[in-house]
């Protein structure tokens, strides 16, 4: 089974470090980008990074693959299949 650890780090320990961790690094305010301070542009600019951290994580989840689901979907209907089989012949009760 592959490995989840690079969707986690990826999707969620970057966006949280670079917002929570960093901040005593980003707390300023002198530098002005596009009119904002320096701190209030940091926390925006990860507004949407965290967004695309999160895309390439689901991209990089292993469980994401269609090849997976389509096996799963698969062993799903094959499960219903059997259970019905043997579900009509075993109910139980008076006959």
């Amino acid at each position: 089974m592959k490995s989840r650890i690079p969707t986690i780090i990826i999707a969620f320990i970057i966006p949280m470090s670079a917002i929570f961790l960093a901040f005593p690094i980003y707390n300023r305010i002198e530098p002005f980008v596009f009119g904002l301070s320096f701190n209030y542009f940091w926390i925006f600019s990860w507004l949407f990074l965290t967004a695309l951290c999160i895309f390439i994580g689901f991209r990089l989840d292993p469980y994401n693959d269609p090849n997976v689901a389509k096996a799963s979907a698969e062993a799903l209907e094959a499960a219903k299949a059997s259970l019905a089989d043997g579900s009509a012949d075993s109910k139980g009760g008076k006959k």
